[in-house]
């Protein structure tokens, strides 16, 4: 009965899991090439050594990396409301929306974010496939074993 439990508890995490999982598996991003990045998209962009200096002040200092939404854009600058900070050698910070405007000479690169659909695909088939899996030891373990003769072989 304990390890039918905790089959169970398996199962539900591994469905309410899967949307986290379809989100993160299906997203890529794409570099901004002489088309300008469209407002309240979602981008990523990659600090210059002396972007990572000039807003050490407003993220702290190594910043590599910057994730959030364009708000606006300008020859000169983008403005971007930052959710993720990725440092050098120091992970990754998260923030509430943290509104910033970069310079244009502090970003080495831009990329924005799109949904893959040949990434999405394969993340359900094997969250689908992980399911089946563990919903059949789950099965196998309650005695739903199948055709299998009765124990003294009658």
């Amino acid at each position: 009965m304990k390890n039918t439990s905790i089959r169970l508890k398996r199962v539900r995490i591994t469905l309410l899991s899967a949307p986290f999982l379809m989100t993160a598996a299906c997203t890529v991003y794409t570099p901004v090439r002489g088309v300008e990045p469209v407002t309240g998209s979602d981008v990523r962009l990659r600090l210059t050594d002396k972007g990572a200096v000039d807003l050490a002040p407003r993220i702290g200092p190594r910043a590599r990396t910057l994730e959030g939404t364009l708000r606006q854009v300008s020859d000169s600058s983008m403005v971007v409301s930052v959710r993720r900070v990725s440092r050098e050698n120091q992970g990754q910070d998260t923030y509430d929306s943290l509104e910033i405007t970069i310079p244009s000479q502090d970003i080495e690169t831009a990329e924005t974010s799109k949904t893959s659909v040949p990434r999405s695909f394969l993340t359900a088939g094997a969250i689908i496939a992980s399911a089946l899996l563990v919903a059949k030891g789950a099965g196998d373990l309650s005695g739903g074993g199948g055709n299998k003769p009765p124990p003294g072989g009658k």
